[in-house]
Parts: structure tokens; sequence; C-alpha cells
């Protein structure tokens, strides 16, 4: 990955960028580059059927979905059909998912229970549905109001353009017109009401990546599809703007790279990404939305492609190195590793969206490993669909979601469909992307990664993910997994304790910190305060409830983390509910719903979730060792701890934003058992200062790794010792203190992280500071 001091790629001087200034120019310098591309070979790559296969099943779930409008024959809408983003959103998903299904070769029409001809019309109704209830239409949605002009509106017809494609031999004249008209009415209000603008931090409402891009998108397809549109060369420039504020870094500012006539930092607004490419979208490191980018870059090249128009050169605006850093957080199964957490359903949306993102990696990128996570993913999708007897995605883990609401359901039903749709369609006009045998793979993983913005640092080995994240989602989040066990990773305030006072929203916010790599691991320690918001009493404010510390040490031992843990109420005040370490252990639908764990001495075997059925909650003691499927080890380091496993009774996993959800705990959409230490789930009352917990354990992929306290620890100076999976020992220090604290060096330790040292042989240790020194 860049740092901040290197140049950016040179990437938007594609051809003669003299002649990149009206779209007649454009296609002339990019026709022959874009002509002579050619698809990387990638023998592992499913066969388009197996992503039909699938949209069969879901298309016999989703047909009680669809409904006719009365008295407006021809028409017809999946989901609500209402002018809501989200309602537009899925219907418009499910139509590309019905128009690619209609006219493949390869359908089954006994698997949908109609027939082709059938279900080509179903897909008609349902476009003509949205071009006549746009605002440029003559109808409105049953919800009694027009769709579009909006911010997000553009999004829609960005994933449903491969459906239109689809049907194009089917669209009358009318149909046509209708398409301009939407499109021509979009760009118009893209050019006046949506401001281009960019920002790093989230909190400034400027942080519009993934938008920016969908609507350059639109306002570039536009331009080429109606040169004789009145803006259709504004619609083009203003594209290019939209591109380059995209994936936008801070050395934009400075980049002379010429891009339509002009510097890149002319054309410049400001970064959406940090110097390592972190994205603060919603307020965390959000590796989802960074696919989301990716993924509306994926279909204006492909939609070009099938269109035999040129991509436009912006297209390559530093995308490649964003690919770096996505594909360090990918396991091999495709599923994203989301260090800095999540606020939304797990295994959908953002996830859904990594799909076209390979494609492009594997097209445009030539990197033949993005087959091997659409491969994974495909088969992580079948297990799920598998387990639902209605042949819906997400049927079984959502049944309670789709109660609640039905929009939100079929948002995310439409999701997946649109997405498969996408990689059948995509395989079906561009053969070679199947063609074997696959290349080497010329884009290795990164094996370590920092972002100073958000506080993270991650580490990736053969058999070890680690990472640390201290703007997450709902609080700092860390996460130990092994390589190839995406079942295990959850990252809802994973090995940072979980503290809840009275009201109905708890969430951490990280104050201060230290962070440090060395090679094959990093250390990192800080501070975070726990508040409680929305108390059903009238006029309260958000309550301050505990302040906490953490230290995580991941050992270059690819195998090991130390985490150490404090926290203390932050003024007399009520706690509802407190868990140490929280180490989320998913069980459901994903590892079949059972876990197996090793304590006492003997092996259980505990059944989670699957589809409505769910545990009952309980909390069980495990001693000072756990070991979960035989892969992850769980050690406590303090004398007199004791491990437990937390079984909440229900899917806590749920939609952050949506407290309500969240404290009734209905909806949610995983169920995690919790390793955790000092747990204390009954009300008790604490007066400031008063210790909630004061812990720390190893966690490893390892059973041979052990530990303890040190006997000089002191409150709120940890001191532990370690024997990795590597045979060498290890002292770790945090300072959970207010002032300097003087770690004694021996003459054989080799420092890892720490500092400085003073001539008595002392590492002076600051406030949330923490050292590693490898002992001989």
């Amino acid at each position: 990955m860049p740092s901040a001091n290197e140049k950016p790629r040179r990437s938007c001087g594609v051809g003669n960028p003299g002649r990149c200034n009206t779209i007649a120019g454009l296609k002339a310098a990019m026709a022959a580059a874009f002509l002579a591309a050619v698809p990387v070979p990638a023998a592992s790559l499913p066969a388009g059927d197996a992503y039909l296969r699938q949209l069969e099943k879901w298309y016999v779930a989703a047909a009680p979905w669809i409904h006719d409008v009365p008295g407006r024959p021809g028409v017809s809408y999946y989901g609500t059909g209402g002018h809501e983003h989200w309602a537009v959103q899925a219907n418009g998903t499910a139509f590309a998912a019905v128009a690619v299904l209609a006219t493949a070769p390869e359908l089954n029409e006994k698997a949908v229970g109609t027939s082709r001809d059938d279900l080509r019309r179903q897909a008609l109704r349902m476009l003509r549905y949205l071009l006549q209830t746009h605002v440029s239409g003559s109808a409105v949605c049953v919800s009694g109001k027009p769709w579009g002009a909006s911010w997000i509106s553009a999004l829609a017809l960005e994933r449903l353009a491969h459906g239109v494609a689809a049907l194009r031999p089917w669209l009358t004249p009318a149909d046509q017109d209708a398409l301009r008209g939407v499109m021509i009415r979009e760009c118009d209000y893209l050019l006046d009401g949506y401001p281009v603008v960019a920002a790093i931090d989230a909190a400034t409402g400027h942080n519009k990546p993934e938008s920016n891009i969908w609507n350059g998108a639109l306002l570039y397809r536009t331009a080429l599809l109606y040169p004789d549109a009145a803006n259709a060369e504004k619609y083009r420039r203003q594209a290019t703007r939209l591109f380059l504020n995209g994936i936008s870094i801070p050395a934009d500012a400075t980049d002379t790279t010429l891009c339509q006539g002009q510097p890149v930092k002319a054309w410049h607004v400001g970064p959406n990404f940090t110097p390592a490419y972190g994205l603060n979208h919603h307020g965390y490191l959000n590796v989802g939305y960074m696919e989301i980018c990716l993924s509306n870059l994926a279909m204006l090249h492909f939609f070009c492609q099938d269109y035999g128009l040129p991509v436009p050169p912006e297209l390559d605006h530093h995308a490649a190195d964003l690919w770096r850093l996505v594909k360090i957080l990918t396991f091999d199964d495709g599923r994203l590793w989301r260090i800095g957490g999540d606020t939304r359903v797990r295994y959908c949306y953002c996830q859904d969206y990594a799909l076209p993102g390979w494609f492009l990696a594997l097209d445009r990128m030539r990197d033949p490993d993005a087959a091997v996570f659409i491969a994974g993913w495909l088969k992580l999708v079948a297990t799920e669909q598998g387990a639902n007897a209605d042949g819906g995605f997400l049927s079984g883990r959502l049944a309670e979601l789709a109660r609640v609401s039905p929009l939100y359901y079929c948002r995310l039903e439409g999701d997946r469909a649109v997405t498969l749709s996408m990689a059948a369609y995509w395989q079906r006009r561009f053969p070679g992307l199947a063609a074997a045998p696959a290349a080497p793979a010329s884009h290795p993983r990164l094996t370590a990664w920092t972002d100073a913005f958000h506080g993270a640092v991650l580490v990736r080995g053969p058999r070890r993910l680690a990472s640390w994240v201290w703007k997450a989602s709902q609080g700092p989040a860390g996460t130990l997994v092994p390589a190839d066990r995406s079942d295990l990773a959850e990252w809802q305030w994973n090995l940072a304790g979980k503290i809840e006072g009275a009201g109905c929203d708890n969430s951490a916010t990280a104050q201060r910190w230290w962070l440090h790599s060395f090679p094959g691991g990093f250390a990192t320690c800080g501070s975070y305060a726990w508040v409680s918001r929305q108390n059903p009493a009238e006029g309260t404010e958000p309550e301050p409830t505990a302040n906490a510390w953490a230290a995580m040490v991941a050992l270059p031992d690819d195998a090991s983390v130390v985490v150490l843990q404090q926290a203390r109420a932050a003024k007399p005040v009520y706690i509802n509910r407190s868990l140490a370490l929280y180490l989320n252990i998913p069980n459901d639908v994903y590892n079949g719903g059972n876990r197996s764990y090793g304590f006492g001495g003997r092996t259980h075997r505990l059944a989670g979730a699957g589809n409505s059925r769910l545990p009952a909650p309980e909390l069980i003691p495990c001693g000072n060792r756990l070991s979960v499927d035989g892969q992850l080890q769980a050690a406590t380091l303090a004398a007199g701890d004791e491990l437990a496993l937390y079984r909440p009774g229900r899917r806590e996993v749920n939609l952050a934003h949506c407290v309500p959800l969240a404290f009734a705990g209905v909806a949610g959409s995983l169920y995690c058992d919790v390793v955790c230490l000092q747990p204390e789930l009954a009300q008790r009352f604490y007066q400031a200062g008063d210790l909630l917990f004061n812990t720390g354990a190893t966690v490893s992929l390892a059973a041979e790794v052990a530990g303890g306290m040190r006997p000089e620890s002191t409150p709120d100076v940890r001191i532990a010792e370690v024997t990795a999976a590597d045979r060498r020992r290890y002292r770790i220090a945090a300072n959970f203190g207010a002032a300097d604290y003087p770690l004694a060096v021996g003459s054989g330790d080799l420092i890892l992280c720490g500092g400085p040292i003073t001539a008595g042989r002392q590492l002076i240790l600051p406030p949330n500071g923490v050292a590693v020194l490898q002992l001989p």
C-alpha cells in the first residue's frame, strides 16, 4: 500500500489526454486500448448456470412479493412499491434479476414454475412501473408519490442497467423514450442539485465516495448513449469531477496528471479516503463501502464493454490501490474481514456487492485471485439458501426482519439477487472471463496495514488474521481469526468488552491511543468512554457510564494475541450488564448452527441458531481455558479468573442504527455465543471509579500458548508474561493509569515496541502506552 509520501498512480492519462475533453475525443482516445483488453483466464470461476440455479430458487420465493397495480394493466412491482429510496432499489434489483433469468438460455422453466415468455413479460412490467412512476413519467408509486431526482436515485438505475441490456430486443420505442427521459431528468438534477463534495471525516457530512462514483457513472453513460442531449457535454465534464472525487486521497491535491485536459489537482474537491485508503463512511472504518465503490466502477466497466462504449480513464483513479487493500481484507471464501465492524445485517448488502467488484478485479485489474473469492462466495450463498425451505436467500435467518420491515427484507433479497444476476449476465456476455487455465496471481496480498486516522492496524499471516481498530462501529474492536475460518469472525465489541447502562442505546467512543507495528505483529493501547443514550425518562441526557482501557498485542508467532482490559464506573451509575474480553463466536447457519467447545476436561457440542431455532439463554462457567472447534484457544492470565460462555438466547447482532430493534433483541441477523471474563448480567449500582472489570487473556490458534500476570502488576499497570506458539517468551505491559510508569528492561531483552529507555535500563511507559519485550 503506498505511503502518504508516495506519488499516486498516474492513471488518467490514457491515450492522448488533449483529445479527451469532448465525447468524440474520448471515444477516439480510448477505443484502441479498450478493444485490446483481454479478460484474465480464471478456470476456478463458477459456470454461468450456477448463478441461475440459485436465482431460479429465489424467484419461487420472490414471486409472492410481486404485486400488480389495480387499474393499471401492464405494470407490477416487487416489495412495497413505494417512492422511498430502498423501495425503488428493491424493485429495480428484483427486475434486473428477473430480466436476466428470463433471457438466459439455460433457464429451467420447471424450476421457476412459469414459462420464459411469462417471466420476460413480468420483467417488462416491473421495468415499466419504474419508468412510469419516475418524476419524468406520467404516474406515481402506490405510496402516492413519484420517485427520482435525488442523491441516490441514480444508484437504482446503475444496478438495474444490465437487466435493461438483457431485455434490449423486447423494449418498445415507448420504453426507450421513457428510459431516455428518466436518465436525462436524473442527469439534469445532478448538474444543479448534487454538489460535488468530499472529506475524510464522515462527521463533516461530506464523505461521499460511493455516491460520487455512481452519479458520475450515470452522467457518463447518459452522455455517451444520448450525445444529442442538450447537456451531454456538461454531463461528461461533471462525470469526470465526480469520478476523480470518488476514490480520492490527500495527495490528489498536488497531482499534476492530466485528465480531460486538466491536472487532477484542478478537479480535486477533497479526499474521501485517508492516505492509506481507509474509509470513514458512516463514521467508522467501513470496509463494506470500499467494496461498494468498486462495485459501481464494475457496473460501468461492464456496461461500456457490453454496449461497445469506451471506458472512461477516470475509472482507474486509485481503483487498483483500493483493491490491494480490499484484497487483504477478504477471506478466501469471499467473506469480508470487516475489521472496522458493521452497523448493518451480516453477510448482506456490502458483502453482496463485493461480487461485482471481484469481477472488476478479475477483468480490468487482471487479478485471477478474485475468481477464488467469487467461487467461495457462491458456496456461502448456497449454504444459506439451501437451509431455507422456500428457496429465499435470507428467509430463515431474517424471518423476524421480514415481519418488522418487508421493505428492508425485500431490499436485502434484491441485493443478493441482482449481484448474482450481474455475474450470470457478464459471464454470458463475456465467456472469456471463465477461460482456462488460470494465470498465477500477480497481485500478492499485503501482510500488514496501518491507518492512523482510524487507529487501525492488522497483520495477516498464513495461519492468522489479527486486527484492532479504535474508530470501529459502536466502539473499538479487535479480531483474531484463523485465516481459513471466516465463520469464526464477528466484530461487534469483539475483544473490547461490553458495558450497558440504563438507556436503550449503549456505545463506546475511542479517546486516546498508541499504535505500534513490528515484524509479524502489532501492539496498541488506549482508552474509550461508554455512554448510555435514549433513556425512556423524559428530559434525560446521554449518560456517561464507564471509562475503559484496552491493550491488544498480536505476537509475532502467526498464532496469538494478548488482550488486557480495565473498566471503571464514570460516575455513580446503574450498570445493567458488563462482560470483559467479549470474544464473539458466531453459531448460526454458516457453521451449521453447532459449535464444539472444550472446557473442564470435556468436549461440549452446543447448538446455536438455525432458522427459527434459538438456544435458551445461559451463562456457562468454563474454568481458565476454553477451546472452540479445536481452532481457537482462550486462556486467562490473572490468577483466580475464569472464562465463561455467555449464550444470549437471541440473535444479538442487529441493525445498530435501529435502536428499538437492537434493544428489544428482535430481528437480529446473526447469533453468537460470547467467550467472556468477569461477567455481570444483573443490574448493579457503582460509585465513581469502581472497577467493573480488570482482566486479561490470551487467544491463540495454538493450544500450547500459556501465560500469567507478573507480580509487579498494579491495578492500573498490567504486566503479563506469555510463552507463545514460536516457543519464545514475551512480556507485555500496558499503562491504564494517569502517570508514567518505569518498566525494568533486562540486558538481553529485545524491545519490539515501547520507549524511551533511561540510562538505568528502564522503559518509560506513558499513560495509554504499551510495551512488548521478547525475553532471552
